[in-house]
């Protein structure tokens, strides 16, 4: 019973938060995302744990997006890719997410990411 009422205050407060005005955000979509190769696979991997705008605002190059998916993988329990897969998505981050420019954002750094 108190498992049921802790499930129905969080779909409370999901709810509460899905409906305050000035909230609403855009749905996300892999269209949203700079057209490459491993969009929508990178979309699909990364949107089930947060929003692909924090993916955007990162700009790292290559070696970085390898340290980052580990990183995920180690300490957020993200599902590790195979090396197929792996592959995929570090060719799409360094494509469209750049160090030089990232895409989103003006260059949020995620203060859990780690650091160089």
């Amino acid at each position: 019973m108190r498992k049921l009422s802790l499930l129905l205050a969080a779909a409370a407060v999901g709810v509460v938060l899905a409906s305050s005005p000035g909230r609403a955000q855009p749905e996300e979509t892999p269209e949203s995302l700079p057209d490459f190769p491993g969009r929508e696979e990178t979309f699909g991997y990364c949107i089930g744990c947060h929003s692909m705008k924090v993916v955007g605002r990162q700009g790292m190059d290559r070696p970085r997006w390898d340290e980052t998916l580990t990183w995920m993988t180690e300490k957020h329990n993200m599902p590790p890719p195979d090396a197929e897969m792996r592959k995929v998505l570090l060719d799409y981050l360094a494509q469209a997410f750049p160090p030089a420019a990232p895409a989103q954002g003006g260059g949020f750094v995620v203060p859990f990411a780690p650091q160089q």
